[in-house]
């Protein structure tokens, strides 16, 4: 799936423990897109602000689902 700065997303499933973003829709655009390194690892953060005024990272390495809608 691709992504891109601006894009509009929902969140279909986060495997978050800390967050309470499990439960509803949430729809937000994408405010920046970084590639996290480790020496044995590396991950993507896909940083959207929701339309509910949070900021909050999808991981799709960690089994977060997300649609782009535009």
């Amino acid at each position: 799936m691709i992504v891109n700065k601006n894009s509009r997303v929902k969140l279909i499933h986060t495997n978050d423990p800390f967050t309470d973003m499990k439960n509803n829709v949430y729809i937000g655009t994408v405010q920046d897109i970084k590639l996290v390194n480790f020496p044995n690892d590396s991950f993507t953060q896909i940083w959207v602000k929701w339309d509910n005024g949070s900021l909050f990272a999808i991981v799709p390495e960690t089994g977060d689902l997300y649609e782009v809608i535009s």
